[in-house]
């Protein structure tokens, strides 16, 4: 009796965690830096920062998928600034809106070929997307001889600096459509219960008919598609493509907030939502640390420490639930 009424307190205090956990994460991060920095609660700070949140938030949707197909992407951050020199070194041939197209098509393409690896040549997750990381870095340096490229084309720039109803940041509309899309492939199709299925066992899922490696790769190439919005919208927010810059640190920041937001990291139970909210979390910690100009070196030590709580604090959670243990 004494068990069952403790299985029903943690269950009951899981629950109501995965609820409210991450609002109230979100809430107190506000508080903070509102006390610390007047110019930080200002409207147009928060706004803007809401916005740069879809840079993170964005890629974070994508890696959801692959992480709930029990594997994960490290070279997204390099992918990242491959495409988006590409793509955007394509513009005073193609357009801008070609160019965005085509830098979407690699992105998926290049997703594509990770999940290939990962799935058809039986390379783990890690090892590909690691040695991915440093290929395509080194590629966006090969195809720029290390120089930014700059863009001036308007629908580009309107991309990642444009407003709606001069108010609203175009980035916040995109993230929302991005959001609704993947919604409805996980929450309302067979797609989505298939991805669910592989992550929790693929085994299992395998001999139901479902055929693993191909839900692999899709995770892999829908993350990418993602990663090549975040792209358009980062450099144009730059004014540039820069080969170095852009992306660096990149992969931490997205698998933080989707582990932050709620996705377990061996696969099968992942939450959209909870990862647009960590996101937001993440943006503002960075964006209150630089008004307080803490320095970068710190900030680095604060996204690790974030990194580990996240991870501790979703085991707690699924604990609780009696989904997995301490």
């Amino acid at each position: 009796m004494d068990n069952e009424r403790s299985r029903k307190i943690k269950h009951k205090a899981g629950t109501i965690w995965g609820s409210f956990g991450l609002p109230f994460i979100l809430i107190i991060v506000l508080a903070f830096f509102s006390i610390q920095s007047a110019n930080f609660v200002s409207w147009r700070n928060l706004l803007s920062t809401v916005g740069f949140s879809s840079y993170v938030a964005i890629a974070a949707i994508g890696m959801t998928f692959i992480i709930m197909t029990g594997n994960f992407d490290i070279s997204i951050g390099s992918m990242l600034a491959l495409v988006a020199v590409l793509g955007s070194s394509f513009i005073p041939g193609i357009g801008g809106v070609l160019g965005v197209l085509s830098t979407l098509i690699i992105a998926t393409l290049l997703g594509f070929i990770n999940g290939l690896f990962v799935t058809k040549l039986r390379i783990p997750a890690f090892i590909t997307t690691l040695g991915m990381l440093f290929i395509f870095r080194a590629l966006a340096y090969i195809y720029t001889d290390n120089y930014p490229v700059y863009i001036d084309n308007r629908f580009w720039l309107f991309i990642g600096n444009g407003k709606i109803f001069k108010v609203i940041p175009l980035p916040i509309i995109i993230t929302a459509v991005c959001y609704t899309v993947a919604y409805l492939v996980l929450r309302r199709s067979p797609l989505g219960r298939y991805i669910v299925a592989v992550g929790t066992n693929s085994r299992a899922a395998e001999l139901s008919g479902i055929n693993v490696d191909n839900i692999k790769i899709f995770a892999f190439a829908f993350s990418g598609f993602f990663v090549g919005v975040a792209a358009v919208i980062n450099s144009a927010n730059m004014g540039a493509a820069n080969p170095g810059l852009l992306g660096q640190n990149y992969e931490f920041q997205v698998i933080t907030a989707v582990v932050l937001g709620g996705t377990l990291l061996g696969g099968g139970n992942g939450s959209l939502g909870g990862a647009l909210v960590a996101a937001m979390i993440i943006t503002f910690l960075g964006n209150g640390m630089g008004l307080l100009q803490v320095g970068s070196y710190w900030q680095l030590v604060v996204t690790g420490m974030v990194m580990i709580i996240a991870v501790s604090l979703n085991k707690l959670k699924f604990y609780l639930l009696g989904q997995g243990e301490l």
